[in-house]
């Protein structure tokens, strides 16, 4: 979580903050950041992280190859201090620049917009390693409504909109329980212009059902709609897929183009009704009483 992030939750909290108010949060934070790292086990403070970032300008210069190859070089030496890290600090994800963590959160959720990450490279003067916590990309393959290639099996689903400044895309997701995250197809996105890949912007690799697949991760605005129509918006972190139609992810469904996990779902807090007699999902949302 950066500062400017940290002042917009407590203005939002609390509301408009003086020079002198925004100073004293500001210090109280870096406050619980070093208190962070003197809390840490010694075992974890003994252990160094090897490996150098490189500058922003000189990522974006990288072919795509290269830039796999740095990011990959920076992974696989440093995978012990990287899993104890994230456990010590229960982080899903964190960047590391110079050896130092510069930004974690708890979830996807705390991940941060594009704008907030340029910044993050302007401050430091790095391009961070991205780490992300091995069950952030854990999913277990549940039943529901779309029809799978399975006699008989369906997979339950949701229609929700995509939403940017200029442009919607509505689609009918996937439920899954079994994953916190949600995917969708990458392609699908981009032409669509729902998302744009910035020069700047890193991929992944992870692992579903055991095969390889890479990945961006975006911020996007989605939106569910209740019985009466009425519209529910949260912005949320994605998981964009490259190669969608050859990965795991169409192994169960093939007409599948998203895949809705928890994290959404406990975002929007609906209240969904599976109806397996007509195969259908009623979306409701509580009534806030003044």
């Amino acid at each position: 979580m950066t500062t400017e992030t940290v002042i917009e939750k407590v203005r939002a909290e609390i509301g408009p903050l003086n020079a002198q108010a925004e100073q004293a949060v500001l210090a109280t934070f870096k406050l619980m950041q070093n208190a962070a790292r003197f809390d840490m086990p010694s075992f974890l403070q003994d252990m160094e992280f090897v490996g150098q970032n490189i500058t922003l300008e000189e990522y974006i210069a990288l072919p795509r190859e290269e830039r796999r190859r740095y990011l990959d070089g920076a992974e696989k030496p440093n995978q012990a201090w990287i899993a104890k890290k994230l456990s010590h600090l229960q982080a899903s994800w964190m960047m590391v620049a110079d050896g130092q963590i510069v930004l974690r959160g708890a979830s996807m959720q705390d991940y941060p917009e594009d704008e907030d990450f340029l910044k993050l490279c302007e401050r430091t003067g790095k391009y961070p390693f991205i780490f992300f916590h091995p069950l952030v990309h854990a999913i277990e393959e549940n039943s529901g409504w779309h029809e799978t290639i399975q006699p008989g099996d369906v997979y339950a689903t949701l229609n929700l909109t995509l939403a940017n400044d200029s442009n919607r895309l509505a689609l009918v997701a996937d439920v899954d329980t079994g994953s916190l995250n949600s995917f969708c197809d990458l392609d699908l996105l981009k032409r669509n212009r729902m998302i744009e890949i910035l020069p700047h912007q890193s991929e992944h690799n992870a692992q579903h059902l055991s095969r390889p697949y890479m990945c961006f991760t975006k911020r996007i605005t989605l939106e569910l709609a209740d019985e009466n129509g009425k519209k529910h918006q949260a912005r949320v972190t994605i998981f964009c897929v490259q190669d969608w139609q050859y990965s795991s992810f169409v192994t169960v469904n093939p007409t599948r183009n998203f895949l809705l996990g928890r994290q959404v779902l406990l975002e929007l807090r609906p209240r969904l009704t599976l109806d397996f007699a007509a195969r259908s999902t009623e979306v409701r949302f509580s009534i806030n009483v003044a």
